[in-house]
């Protein structure tokens, strides 16, 4: 499986910092949407066909509304984004609002569609683009789903925003393909309490949530706040584990 963490930033590629959360999975398949509609290569935007939204932070959402305007042709074929019931109506009720933006959700006919909207289930399996995702519950700030992913030969599972959590782990407990999870540690360690309060990790948690897996998993640390990645980055080398890295933006990862 071929996945790449999408730039958010102008700046030399793998060393700038990274604003905004998107997945390329493939070619067809995003998860999240922070930062896809701002690619500069426009054909890679016209290939991706479905989006899986983890939760309607606008890290998660903001380059959305961009993206269904940057893939849209005429006819009945469009970019669908499938996101839990409450995600799917934040994203319609404040960007695609006539205010925001335009509701391309409304404007949509069976015809001639710019977008539309799959409601997900909490750990029911969707099959898109030769590839199975289940929506797994994590610990946020508001309601959000990690993703699991499988291609058939390989699993690889994007927490999303997440504080200690899990469902998830007995989740993954049960793929005996899994290669890769991208976990989040946003905040270092002097500041555990907000990363607690906000639904965040921390070195020193992110710690704990890796101890809930097999140790040939490999572990990429995203969503550093800008603002603290020196910090997060010398306190998650402290750890001693090789399998972590810190994701770079822009790089494939073969999973």
């Amino acid at each position: 499986m071929h996945v790449r963490l999408l730039p958010s930033a102008c700046g030399e590629p793998g060393g700038e910092p990274q604003f905004l959360s998107s997945y390329l999975v493939g070619d067809a398949i995003a998860i999240d949407a922070g930062s896809v509609g701002l690619q500069a290569d426009l054909e890679l935007q016209r290939r991706v066909r479905h989006v899986f939204l983890t939760h309607a932070h606008l890290d998660h959402v903001a380059s959305l509304p961009l993206l269904v305007e940057n893939t849209y042709t005429p006819g009945p074929d469009c970019l669908e984004v499938l996101a839990s019931a409450d995600t799917l109506a934040q994203v319609r009720g404040d960007l695609f609002n006539d205010r925001t933006w335009p509701d391309f959700f409304r404007l949509s006919t069976r015809d001639d569609a710019f977008v539309t909207g799959t409601r997900l289930e909490p750990l029911a399996t969707v099959e898109r683009a030769g590839c199975r995702i289940t929506p797994v519950p994590v610990s946020h700030s508001c309601e959000t789903l990690a993703m699991v992913v499988d291609d058939g030969s390989s699993c690889v599972a994007f927490a999303a925003d997440t504080g200690p959590t899990e469902l998830l782990w007995q989740e993954l407990a049960r793929r005996p393909t899994l290669r890769g999870v991208f976990l989040e540690c946003s905040f270092p360690n002097s500041l555990r309490e907000l990363a607690t309060r906000t639904g965040h990790l921390c070195p020193a948690t992110f710690a704990g949530q890796l101890a809930r897996l097999p140790a040939e998993v490999r572990v990429f640390a995203v969503h550093g706040k800008v603002g603290h990645a020196d910090a997060i980055g010398r306190e998650l080398a402290a750890l001693g584990e090789p399998r972590v890295a810190l994701v770079r933006p822009g790089v494939s990862y073969d999973l």
